[in-house]
């Protein structure tokens, strides 16, 4: 069915970085997106020890640890009280 989907390991460096999910850290943000949008509705009636349900959870985790690690929050500015103002 999607065995095309499913990585060589043989046939060159990228296939088996693929195929061992070591490319995954060096995939940009939309790429890994696009990827994972790309493979979830293909899981339907594969296999649970299927390569692309493993590809799945891998690019969720990376996904998941990306944005745990951007907790930057946005604050706004405190006001300052105008100068001879009193409350």
């Amino acid at each position: 069915m999607d065995d095309c989907l499913v990585p060589d390991p043989f046939e060159s460096l990228e296939q088996l970085n693929r195929f061992n999910h070591s490319d995954i850290s060096c995939l940009e943000d939309t790429d890994l997106r696009d990827e994972l949008n790309f493979l979830r509705p293909r899981l339907w009636k594969l296999p649970i020890n299927h390569w692309l349900r493993e590809r799945v959870k891998m690019l969720e985790a990376e996904l998941s640890k990306r944005r745990s690690g951007n907790t930057e929050v946005f604050q706004w500015p405190k006001k300052k009280q105008a100068e001879g103002v009193e409350i």
